[in-house]
């Protein structure tokens, strides 16, 4: 079974501006989707499960690996 994690907006924090301050909190599990938009999710920590709007969501990719692809650089070579 695929765990799909998603990182939800805390729309609270417009109140206190702050520039370097995220306003995405931390993983969560969709546990459920239901028509027109709304999500269950379950937080990962306390195992708390609670219905949002699913725009206030955004999909958390775990464990990203960036494969060692290369570019070679070489010196430039001038046609005259």
């Amino acid at each position: 079974m695929l765990v799909k994690k998603v990182l939800l907006y805390n729309s609270r924090l417009h109140l206190f501006p702050g520039k370097l301050r995220s306003r995405w909190s931390s993983s969560f599990i969709v546990k459920h989707m239901y028509p027109y938009g709304a999500c269950d999710i379950e937080n990962p920590k306390n195992a708390n499960v609670f219905k949002v709007n699913g725009h206030r969501l955004k999909v958390y990719i775990d464990n990203f690996s960036v494969e060692n692809d290369s570019i070679k650089l070489s010196d430039p070579v001038y046609n005259y």
